[in-house]
């Protein structure tokens, strides 16, 4: 399974921009996830057309499986 941490952030424009953070450590708990959302929020890393960054709304873990039905071709 796959893992990514999604960070989801209001902008000055009063819109959401979500960060996305793929395989996090194994251990993440909610305030190790608020300390790096913060650390993102103050950092402001983006330019971005939604505007800048503003406060965290909330960070989720998104776990995804994956099962090959057809598998790819053998390399000749």
């Amino acid at each position: 399974m796959r893992s990514t941490c999604q960070f989801t952030y209001r902008t000055s424009r009063g819109r959401n921009r979500i960060v996305s953070i793929s395989e996090p450590s194994a251990g993440l708990n909610a305030a190790m996830a608020e300390i790096v959302g913060g650390l993102i929020l103050e950092a402001n890393p983006f330019d971005a057309e939604t505007g800048n960054l503003v406060s965290l709304a909330g960070v989720q873990l998104v776990t995804v499986s994956a099962q090959v039905i057809v598998p790819p071709p053998a390399a000749a």
